[in-house]
């Protein structure tokens, strides 16, 4: 008898990416297990929202329900603009205006506590990130060297999947289904819980639509 596929705890931010991952793996029929960590920055309330929207569009046996972990940083951000909503960096903006300190750090480790340990004790944490990924915490290699720490804290083996690693933003979007894409979130200066259409993310986004020649179903403020 063939083995069933393992399940997989999906860090689920909501956008492309995610989206595309938590429906990958259920087309491959493993159990997905959504987390969804509220770091108290402008967009997380809006990101909830499309984080939920989506898990209830694709409720079934193999989706538990979405956990939802807040973890307020302003103090530690400390007047960063993602946390006061100043001086937000526009469509077009340098790539390191983006970052923020500790990111996939700080969501893998409490997305690890957040999970039950799954029967064979192995745990498997997945993200999105993908070859669009400049940043130092978006490396393989970086990756590899969390499996280790954590490994430690949890008293047993971890995995950190990124299955999209090797594919960009637009090749996601391509290989997507269009209510997938219509469904997903990546903004960060979200007006009336619509994107904004003039932030560095809505720029991100609307590019990666034009160079998968696919039609962005987004619906912007603008």
């Amino acid at each position: 008898m063939a083995s069933l596929p393992e399940p997989v705890v999906v860090l689920l931010g909501g956008g492309v990416e995610s989206t595309a991952l938590v429906r990958r793996f259920l087309a491959e029929g493993r159990h997905v297990s959504p987390v969804h960590v509220h770091c108290g920055l402008i967009w997380d309330d809006c990101e909830s929202v499309y984080a939920r929207r989506f898990c209830d569009a694709n409720a079934g046996p193999l989706l538990a329900p979405l956990v939802e972990i807040r973890l307020p940083l302003g103090g530690f951000l400390n007047g960063h603009w993602a946390t006061t909503g100043k001086n937000v960096p526009a469509s077009g903006a340098l790539s390191a205006e983006l970052e923020i300190p500790l990111r996939n750090l700080t969501l893998l480790g409490f997305a690890l506590h957040a999970a039950r340990r799954p029967p064979n004790g192995v745990h498997k944490l997945a993200l999105g990130t993908t070859a669009d990924n400049n940043y130092p915490d978006g490396s393989r290699d970086y990756f590899d060297k969390c499996e280790a720490v954590f490994s430690l804290e949890a008293g047993g083996p971890v995995q950190i999947l990124t299955p999209l690693i090797h594919q960009t933003k637009p090749e996601v979007i391509r290989d997507s289904d269009r209510q997938t894409l219509a469904l997903s979130f990546s903004c960060v200066n979200p007006q009336r819980d619509l994107h904004c259409g003039r932030c560095i993310k809505c720029g991100r986004r609307q590019s990666a639509f034009r160079a998968a020649s696919v039609d962005d179903p987004t619906q912007y403020s603008n």
